[in-house]
């Protein structure tokens, strides 16, 4: 029957009280005949009833017969969660505990999902598919990544068919502006069709266009972030046409980029887009700095961009891979054979090199185990709560059981009754996720000041459906076990179980459900102990030099037009000025600080008298540093001398290497002293001493070659000014900013603050925080479920404590007992989270450092934690079981 159909027949005569109707009459008519025959009226009353049958089972009939099959079916869901909100209302206390103990789990979740999907699923806002990309970079024989050639970018580009779109980009850190509000932006050098394959549209002009990537020098183009455009700005609707000065360089903003796009740089806030061909004039070298701009852009040697790309539909990522091999192999003939040896890699975005995801995917993938085991903790506890709850309800099922209701009809009911709790603790989640994702966000925003971060976490249609997902398949877990026991009675045997004072003893499944959650909750908090612990050992490690009492004031000489000449004496009378300050004990120069976590740019390096293997790694990362640099960071000077002030334009050239570059090519660091060495087409510079090494990037690098340039053989007009002095360093910055200021008023400084080390454990604290609250939140969710066990024993074994205290029984042996049921469970539960977690520890190994997956500390301190608040659960409901009145207890049943 059509839908159609059946309302024009309800709309007609098949009303549901025309139908009443009908019966009532066709009832009052039998009674009338039986009547007239002699009957009296009750008689005849029943008689007709009788002879008609149920009336509610032929409405029901009558009804199926009308109403198709799902609507009908519709109709039973719709009544089962009108009566399952009606049933829970009136019991709140169940009802809050269970949404509350969910919205704990689901939000946690959802934090982690958020992040993940920022990382991996969803990396670039305002880009479609943005985890489809596809990521082209060359590798080095030691693993190390490398951008690729214009030339290489452009055989690619042009001969893959693999791709519906390939374009080139690399990160820039460059100034926007001149004199004291000029300020470091991030930025990236692209390819004129980069907006064109993001799908990214502008919100104001236009976006850069192939058109603008014709040749060098052309085109002084510059598309500008919307935030940049609304910060600094002020949202100038007549930006367009306007020019900026970058590096000292004036383009014109040809458009604003729509206001969801932030770059292609995961956590990166990028604010400016720059096409290639203008990237020479903004002082920007590729290989080796002699090269002249026009070269740069033929120069198979010179790597510029990590290539981007979308995939053709049905096309996987090795075909594409093996498509772009086969072109690199061809294009290799044409390197030089003192280049390293490179194999091209495609991999999807979320692997590129580039970004946050580098390091915050490993830490991701285990908060995300974490995650799940405390939905785990939650589910369990719920389930446990659901069986005692269904206990209490034996007396209704059995009842339904015996009118006729079928044992999947009872199922089902339960399972609509954990769905109505499970919305709820959804939408609640995603709160809970809505409120904690933005202290995460400022967490991170502090750590990486000055530099402006972005993380596409915003809450979306993808979260929102993963925490109904979630919710639902959590309610399916800790309801669908509870509700195919709680369905298995029948009125004589819940007689038999309310009469009998041992009910409290059929728990094995509530037991074990206990066990479960301490020994999830365990495996957490180990967890949470090997992370802090590991950046507790990254904080003590040794870095190599002392950031203690040192400030960073960072500056562009460019930003005021100041040519090299110029430059030169103003850093060195900036030098001079510090050093004569009283409260300053040295002072120096450097164009990097260690530990910033972003690695420099690597140069090849020669070694006089070394012939190199074909194809071998030379290139090196360095340092351009001016006199007192090791002194004023106490790096040890192992042999030789560091960099003085003789060491100008007009000495011999010179250089310092660190204890593994020397060891590498002389053997040791005494031998190195008077060796010469040659950056790319560079002078042959002569070693003068060998320094200790230190962690230049990340405080869990290996050891890596590395090589240090004097200022005044190396000029560079972007430099660090750094001091050391035993004043506060609130007091050396404001000495460091009067120094800058009594030269140059005009001068804008980048940033200035204490030297210090913490952006390098920004993924150590992060991990450690994150799984302290997993760890915290498993625990309480784990005493909450010990609570509600023994407290539900005490309360079915009333009878039993009353009759015990009545014959002698002393409080602390009720106590006693209650106490060592929990604590037995506490510790099987334990013993089994030690198992899983010395199972599970290799997990971690990515994560630590400084300390071992399996140590001891960690995990006696969460034994420790885990039986100290498995015994405070069990003594509260043990104690009140102590203080039972016995003529009470006696009454209970």
């Amino acid at each position: 029957m059509s839908i159609r159909s059946w309302l024009k027949r309800r709309r007609l005569d098949l009303d549901d009280d025309d139908f009443q109707d009908e019966i009532r009459a066709h009832l009052a008519i039998a009674e009338e005949e039986r009547v007239a025959g002699g009957a009296d009226r009750d008689t005849a009353h029943y008689a007709a009833l009788k002879d008609f049958g149920n009336v509610t089972l032929t409405t029901e009939a009558a009804r199926r017969v009308w109403t198709p099959a799902w609507l009908e079916a519709l109709r039973d869901y719709v009544r089962d969660g009108r009566y399952a909100i009606r049933a829970l209302a009136k019991t709140p206390a169940f009802s809050l505990t269970v949404i509350g103990v969910l919205t704990l789990g689901i939000g946690l979740n959802a934090v982690v999902f958020t992040m993940l999907k920022g990382m991996a699923l969803s990396p670039l806002a305002g880009v479609d598919g943005s985890a489809r990309l596809g990521v082209i970079y060359a590798e080095t024989d030691t693993g190390r990544d490398l951008p690729v050639s214009y030339p290489d970018y452009r055989d690619l580009r042009d001969r893959a068919r693999t791709f519906s779109g390939l374009f080139g980009t690399r990160v820039l850190s460059a100034n926007l502006g001149r004199g004291r509000g000029a300020r470091p932006v991030f930025g990236e050098i692209v390819t004129g069709n980069y907006f064109q394959v993001l799908g990214v549209r502008a919100a104001l002009g236009r976006t850069l266009l192939p058109s603008d990537e014709s040749a060098p020098g052309r085109h002084a183009a510059v598309v500008i972030s919307n935030g940049l455009w609304r910060r600094d700005f002020d949202a100038d609707p007549h930006i367009v046409g306007k020019t900026v000065e970058v590096n000292n360089y004036l383009l014109t903003v040809v458009g604003v980029a729509d206001a969801t796009f932030h770059g292609t740089i995961v956590s990166y806030d990028v604010e400016i887009f720059v096409p290639v061909m203008i990237a020479p004039q903004l002082g920007l070298t590729f290989g080796s700095a002699a090269t002249n701009p026009s070269a740069i852009l033929a120069d198979r040697s010179a790597g510029i961009f990590y290539i981007h790309g979308r995939l053709n539909p049905g096309v996987s990522l090795a075909s594409a891979g093996a498509e772009a091999d086969a072109i690199w192999r061809g294009l290799s003939r044409d390197r030089p054979l003192t280049d390293p040896v490179q194999r091209l890699r495609t991999v999807p975005f979320w692997r590129s090199p580039n970004g946050a995801q580098t390091y915050m995917l490993p830490t991701l993938t285990v908060l995300s185990a974490m995650g799940l085991l405390v939905l785990m903790i939650a589910c369990a506890n719920i389930a446990g709560l659901v069986l005692v709850r269904g206990l209490s309800r034996r007396g209704e099922i059995a009842v339904r059981l015996a009118l006729g209701a079928t044992r999947a009809r009872i199922v089902r009911l339960f399972v609509i009754e954990n769905l109505v709790l499970a919305m709820p603790g959804a939408l609640l989640g995603v709160a809970l996720a809505l409120r904690g994702i933005p202290l995460l966000v400022e967490f991170a925003e502090g750590m990486a000041a000055p530099e402006r971060v972005y993380f596409n976490v915003q809450i979306d249609s993808l979260i929102i459906g993963f925490a109904v997902v979630v919710a639902c398949a959590s309610a399916l877990v800790f309801g669908l076990i509870p509700a195919l026991q709680s369905s298995r009675v029948d009125l004589v045997s819940v007689i038999n179980e309310d009469a009998s004072p041992r009910g409290a003893s059929r728990g094995r499944m509530r037991a074990g459900l206990v066990v479960a959650q301490v020994a999830v909750s365990l495996l957490l908090l180990v967890g949470a102990g090997l992370a802090t612990r590991s950046l507790d050992a990254a904080r003590r490690a040794d870095p190599g030099f002392d950031a203690s009492h040192v400030t960073t004031i960072a500056m562009d000489v460019r930003q005021n037009a100041y040519d090299e000449a110029r430059g030169r004496e103003f850093y060195r009378r900036l030098l001079e000025s510090s050093r004569t300050d009283p409260g300053v004990e040295c002072a120096t120069l450097a164009a990097y600080t260690p530990l910033a976590l972003l690695e420099t740019r690597e140069q090849r390096v020669d070694v006089e008298g070394y012939q190199p293997r074909r194809g071998e790694d030379l290139l090196f990362t360095s340092n351009t540093v001016g006199p007192d640099y090791f002194r004023t960071l106490k790096i040890p000077v192992v042999t030789g001398r560091e960099f003085e002030d003789r060491d100008s334009q007009t000495a011999a050239v010179v250089a310092i290497v660190n204890r593994t570059l020397a060891q590498r090519f002389w053997g040791s660091p005494t031998n190195a002293i008077g060796k010469q060495i040659r950056t790319g087409t560079g002078p042959w510079r002569t070693v003068i001493g060998v320094v200790a090494d230190v962690k230049y990037f990340t405080i869990n690098e290996p050891p890596r070659s590395y090589f240090y340039l004097p200022f005044e053989q190396a000029y560079r007009p972007q430099m660090i000014l750094q001091t050391r002095g035993p004043a506060s360093a609130n007091v050396l910055v404001d000495r460091a900013r009067a120094h800058v200021a009594e030269l140059d008023p005009d001068l804008p400084i980048l940033y200035a603050r204490p030297m210090s080390t913490r952006g390098a454990f920004l993924f150590y604290e992060l991990t450690a925080m994150m799984l302290f609250i997993f760890g915290i939140a498993g625990m309480a969710l784990a005493a909450m479920g010990t609570y509600g066990l023994v407290s539900y024993l005490v309360k079915q074994s009333t009878h039993e404590i009353g009759i015990r205290m009545a014959l002698g029984a002393s409080a602390l042996g009720v106590v006693r007992e209650f106490a060592a049921r929990g604590l037995r469970l506490g510790i099987f539960g334990a013993a089994l989270g030690v198992v899983a977690a010395l199972t599970l520890s290799g997990l971690l190994e990515r994560v630590l450092f400084g300390v071992s997956a399996t140590d001891a500390l960690s995990f006696l301190e969460a034994l420790a934690i885990v039986l100290t608040v498995v015994l405070v659960a069990t003594l509260v409901p043990a104690w009140r079981a102590s203080r039972t009145d016995p003529v009470q207890a006696l009454r209970h049943q």
